[in-house]
């Protein structure tokens, strides 16, 4: 697989939005991921989704971890991305995977890779709500730079009839006017931030 040479464009706006993210205090990114809560779990997509992508959060992210409490409360199935051999899979969240799973180099909570769950390939996704650096209201994302969920999302679109809807989440200052997208970018169907 050919590396991609990053778009300088791409590198810039995530640099500015870190630095953005980094300037928020906890309370503040406490009571905007409690106004992006409220609105993920009204979404229609979610409120008629069984099997949900989501990621696990880390505290430059909206927090995830009432979203996937909340997807567990209403009887569905939440699924996280486990990083290995550069692909990334979706598996199932069991009841205490999360005080058990280890975090990666890069500070990201995942299963362990002898860690048995069921693959949402086989099962089918719902939904897919995605992490990123920075998003447009059109549909544009940045990711952090792996190709992770593009490549991931692509996959799943080739069959449009049972292909996720992709809504990202992020913090206020993560959603822009216009992002730079390149021929390998996912476009999202919906963006929820606190605004």
């Amino acid at each position: 697989m050919s590396k991609l040479t990053p778009n300088p464009a791409k590198v810039l706006i995530r640099e500015q939005v870190a630095a953005k993210i980094a300037a928020l205090s906890t309370e503040e990114k406490k009571r905007q991921s409690k106004i992006v809560y409220d609105k993920i779990v009204n979404h229609p997509c979610y409120i008629k989704a069984k099997n949900v992508a989501i990621f696990m959060s880390t505290d430059q992210e909206v927090d995830t971890a009432p979203i996937i409490a909340d997807i567990k409360a209403k009887g569905g199935a939440a699924f996280v991305p486990q990083y290995a051999g550069g692909i990334m899979r979706m598996l199932k969240l069991e009841t205490g995977d999360e005080s058990s799973m280890p975090l990666t180099r890069h500070g990201i909570q995942q299963h362990s890779k002898d860690q048995v769950r069921d693959d949402a390939l086989d099962i089918g996704l719902d939904l897919i709500i995605a992490p990123g650096v920075a998003f447009s209201r059109s549909g544009g994302r940045v990711g952090h730079g792996g190709g992770y969920y593009d490549k991931y999302i692509s996959k799943l679109r080739q069959n449009p009839n049972t292909a996720p809807k992709v809504v990202a989440i992020g913090f206020k200052c993560q959603v822009l006017d216009d992002v730079p997208v390149d021929s390998q970018d996912q476009k999202i169907d919906d963006v929820i931030f606190a605004d």
